[in-house]
């Protein structure tokens, strides 16, 4: 299985901007402290924090510090050498899974409010609603989790289909046991939310809540 938040194409972006870092760190070191090709460097390091800015570590120490090396400021001066080696360091933290994309994190979030909404419902004797949060809380989940591989889901994708999709030979995200599980668990959200008897035992419910808060913890665990 591929790492957890780990999205190839921001590896391959990563990939693409080292090596012009690098060229431009050598073409640096001979003319400072002039950056002769102004337009370019802009480019680049322009590119640099727009990816960057995708990554959520904290208050994103990676992009306030390539901004300190990258563009300098009053009484500081631009260092090519070091702003590469923060850019070689989120491409490091990222492939380990330990600098999650920003839209993940706030996903992460959302998920854990709608399941301690669900939980609370539970406790309160709300099998059916605590359902169908939880179920909100699988689809907010699993569609941030597509999103990233990068998946292109349609605006009215139902969760059975991701599930597919995740768990492609081709993505990884899901083994086949993992799936069959979210499987069931998105047909008791759907008897809660389409009406008629919902004969679910509370206990069902809550046993779906921890398999789902521990599987989307796993898949969108913020660093």
């Amino acid at each position: 299985m591929a790492p957890a938040f780990v999205n190839e194409r921001m590896l391959a972006r990563f990939d693409e901007l080292i090596p012009e870092g690098e060229k431009r760190w050598q073409e640096f070191q001979k003319d400072k402290p002039i950056v002769k090709d102004i337009v370019g460097y802009a480019q680049w390091s322009t590119s640099c924090l727009n990816l960057l800015d995708k990554l959520s570590i904290s208050t994103n120490r990676f992009v306030s510090q390539f901004e300190v090396w990258a563009i300098g400021g009053p009484g500081k001066q631009v260092n090519i050498g070091a702003a590469l080696g923060v850019l070689k360091s989120a491409r490091h933290e990222y492939s380990c899974g330990l600098a999650i994309e920003y839209q993940l994190s706030v996903s992460a979030a959302v998920f854990s409010g709608l399941l301690d909404e669900a939980t609370y419902l539970l406790d309160k004797g709300y099998t059916r609603a605590a359902a169908v949060l939880l179920g909100a809380a699988l689809e907010e989940g699993l569609k941030a989790r597509a999103r990233a591989v990068p998946l292109v889901l349609s605006p009215r994708e139902t969760l059975t289909p991701v599930i597919q999709k995740l768990k492609a030979a081709d993505v990884g995200v899901l083994t086949e046991f993992e799936a069959k599980r979210l499987e069931a668990i998105v047909k008791l959200r759907n008897d809660a939310a389409h009406g008629g008897e919902f004969a679910y035992a509370a206990t069902v419910v809550e046993l779906a809540i921890k398999e789902v808060e521990e599987m989307l913890g796993r898949l969108l665990s913020a660093a």
